[in-house]
């Protein structure tokens, strides 16, 4: 009994020093040479402490917790390389010469007995890293590096709400994969933004031609001629074809007869009529 009562004490001091060693490892303060808001420490500590809970299960650990420091760091690191080589490839500019082996030779952590963990980034540019580190492509990485899901198959789902990425190839580089995905993925959200910009623009071109339309009609009406003219014409099955035809080719001229008028009345002068 008294072998077993000491086994069972000798356990618990071992979970102690080990859950002491996960607790440290976690709560580190962070410093950098980057200039970090206070955001990007939030956004920094939160990838930290998944990056400790990553390695746990790590069988290198499981064997000797004393590593767990040294390989969270390791794997915060791999985070790090990730999400800046994801912002160097959106980059036309700088996706040649910042590579994977750039950010590995350029990006350390370190840290010190007061349990202070610096962040080197080396030769980077300051605003390149704050604009790379932020909330979204965190969560992503944590997707996209979970060991209960299903990799990158699991980021695409979630981020395209399961319509899929056209174009994408699964595999390769672990690192180069997810940047992959970042850039197709950026491409996609902005060809969206700009067939909506578009779409905006000509909706806008539409009301204002239609409302150019109908103050040209209201003048017509006070000069006591027909706006409905032209609608005539175009659906009057008497009219002959070509005369229809010619109608359908000035319709650049048309509309813009209709905006020198529209202008014309802003201006609260009197459109002239071509007979003018």
């Amino acid at each position: 009994m008294k072998r077993i009562a000491d086994n069972s004490a000798n356990n618990e001091k071992v979970q102690k020093i080990i859950y002491e060693i996960i607790s440290r490892a976690i709560n580190v303060n962070i410093d950098s040479n980057i200039p970090f808001s206070e955001e990007h420490i939030e956004v920094l500590n939160s990838l930290n402490e998944y990056s400790v809970n990553h390695i746990l299960s790590d069988p290198e650990i499981i064997r000797d917790p004393r590593k767990i420091p040294y390989k969270a760091n390791e794997e915060l690191k791999i985070c790090l390389v990730a999400i800046c080589l994801s912002q160097s490839l959106t980059n036309p500019l700088r996706k040649h010469r910042e590579t994977k082996e750039f950010f590995i030779e350029n990006i350390n952590i370190g840290i010190n007995a007061d349990n202070q963990k610096f962040l080197s980034f080396g030769n980077l540019e300051p605003e390149n890293v704050l604009e790379a580190i932020n909330w979204e492509i965190a969560e992503d990485w944590k997707i996209f590096r979970d060991r209960e899901g299903h990799g990158i198959i699991s980021l695409i789902n979630e981020k395209t709400n399961l319509t899929g990425l056209d174009n994408y190839k699964v595999g390769g580089d672990l690192l180069y994969e997810f940047a992959r995905f970042q850039r197709k993925f950026t491409e996609k959200e902005r060809k969206k933004e700009e067939k909506a910009r578009e779409s905006a623009q000509e909706a806008f071109r539409n009301a204002i031609v239609q409302s150019l339309a109908t103050e040209v009609a209201k003048q017509q009406l006070l000069e006591g001629k027909n706006p409905f003219e032209l609608v005539d014409l175009l659906f009057a099955p008497s009219r002959n074809r070509k005369e229809i035809k010619s109608l359908k080719n000035s319709g650049k001229k048309i509309e813009s007869q209709i905006q020198n008028s529209i202008t014309l009345l802003l201006e609260g002068k009197t459109p002239k009529s071509e007979e003018d």
